[in-house]
């Protein structure tokens, strides 16, 4: 027996769990890159001062949608793979806990495990944090055999995945030639100088993308917090921008996630597009809504896991 993980930040599910997932988000080192005693004081006091207003804004959007989406793509995986293989969704900030997972597992006697990202582009923030939950586990059972597919920015399952979204987006609002604003999640600039090739991975996939669609595009960032310099531009300012500029076709796409959560459903949703149709009047402005699960995707997850199996 073998088992597939898929590997996500996580969601949770009550205003104890949003203090918990804040309390063990900010004590990682792969968000917050600094000395042990620092990440503990500054997770205690993030964690506290946070957690109900973040807990409201779940309650806005009537809870996260992540988990159910991770479980259909689970589910949908699972169907696709033969009874040799357990596949389930795993978290770093909630549960079900990576490391227990796996701890599960290994009782089971399962000891080849393949971990699948649901980060198509690395990061030190993101799959930096589940490399570690993964070395902890190694040198905790050895004889463990991980597999662990970090991203896919530029897979061609992936490239198709957006695109099919994105003609259907425009065929829906009988758009022209829109614009494509490619909105990811914002990393602190110290991670770009400490090498993260994150931005660049971004560039690449909606380089990709729009090319085939043949349609204009920037890349923004989204959802910083604090008053320290994060990667640019910031997708309110593209907004700005690109509305001085009289662009009035514009279509957000979601680029650095392929579950909804709260940074699509809150940032996007209530910030972002109400930003770019009440107050900077762009006559036509949507963004792209994230399915549950896609073939597109549950097919590269597939190959990606019998591929590993072939080379052995």
């Amino acid at each position: 027996m073998k088992a597939v993980l898929l590997a996500n930040m996580g969601a949770p599910v009550s205003e104890k769990g949003m203090k918990v997932f804040l309390k063990l988000m900010f004590s990682d080192k792969a968000i917050l890159y600094a000395p042990t005693f620092v990440r503990f004081i500054f997770s205690s006091i993030i964690s506290n001062l946070r957690y109900k207003s973040s807990w409201q804004k779940y309650l806005k959007i009537g809870g996260s949608p992540l988990q159910k989406s991770m479980n259909k793509m689970t589910a949908d995986l699972q169907q696709m793979l033969n009874d040799d293989y357990v596949v389930s969704s795993v978290y770093s900030y909630s549960e079900p806990f990576i490391t227990e997972k796996i701890a599960e597992l290994y009782k089971q006697g399962i000891k080849d495990i393949t971990v699948i990202s649901m980060y198509p582009q690395a990061s030190y923030s993101t799959t930096g944090c589940v490399q570690t939950s993964l070395d902890i586990m190694k040198q905790k059972f050895n004889a463990i055999q991980f597999q662990f597919v970090e991203d896919y920015y530029d897979n061609e399952y992936f490239i198709n995945f957006w695109l099919e979204l994105i003609n259907a987006k425009v065929k829906e609002m009988s758009y022209n030639k829109p614009y494509l604003l490619f909105s990811a999640h914002a990393l602190p600039q110290s991670f770009i100088k400490r090498g993260d090739a994150y931005t660049n991975k971004m560039i690449i996939s909606a380089e990709q993308i729009s090319q085939r669609l043949n349609l204009p595009y920037s890349v923004s960032y989204q959802s910083k917090i604090g008053r320290i310099e994060w990667t640019r531009p910031y997708t309110n300012e593209q907004l700005r921008e690109l509305a001085g500029k009289g662009i009035n076709e514009i279509i957000i796409v979601p680029l650095s996630f392929i579950n909804e959560n709260l940074e699509t459903r809150y940032d996007l949703d209530m910030e972002l597009v109400p930003l770019g149709l009440d107050e900077l009047e762009i006559k036509d402005i949507c963004r792209i809504e994230i399915p549950e699960s896609d073939p597109h995707l549950v097919k590269m997850f597939y190959e990606f896991i019998t591929q590993s199996n072939e080379k052995k």
